[in-house]
């Protein structure tokens, strides 16, 4: 079985959303972030400080342990698109979802002071948005619109995930 891999920006409900069809479909969830905070041992704003590059190679190192998951639901840090071989390796075993929620919606449900590149203010996520918007397409086998409730995006997923077991 395929692994449900979800993309997409910071506060766009990637987390809450793995939780919830991990629990729905009996399936086990790995929230990138966490796992690659785990593996290393140090928090990524401080791995950051070190330098992105130095991140975002922790990061590739990670998609790449994803690779090797199966029947797994993932959650992915925003700029996991950045790098092609991220997604050549999330796409070895899993299908992507971009989950896209409206940005005004985001500011309206994110607390900004326990987001690191939010702490300036909303406008860095417009500009990330504006950034990376055609990477998570590019990037995405399905893109899902996260404008509603929880359940109903849920059932989105669990809908295409049915599709293609079918």
């Amino acid at each position: 079985m395929k692994n449900i891999v979800l993309i997409g920006i910071m506060g766009a409900g990637k987390t809450t959303i793995g939780k919830k069809l991990s629990a729905d479909l009996n399936r086990p969830f790995i929230d990138m972030d966490d796992y690659l905070e785990k593996k290393y041992n140090m928090s990524i704003a401080d791995m950051f400080k070190i330098s992105e590059d130095y991140f975002r190679n922790h990061e590739s190192a990670c998609c790449k342990d994803m690779s090797m998951q199966t029947n797994t639901v993932i959650s992915t840090g925003g700029g996991v698109i950045k790098r092609a071989e991220n997604i050549a390796y999330l796409k070895k075993n899993g299908i992507i979802f971009y989950i896209d929620r409206p940005l005004e919606l985001i500011v309206d449900d994110v607390d900004t002071s326990s987001r690191p590149l939010l702490k300036n203010g909303a406008q860095k996520l417009y500009d990330l948005d504006h950034e990376r918007r055609a990477l998570y397409m590019q990037s995405c086998d399905y893109h899902l619109i996260n404008d509603g409730g929880l359940e109903e995006i849920c059932r989105k997923i669990i809908a295409v995930i049915k599709e293609e077991d079918a």
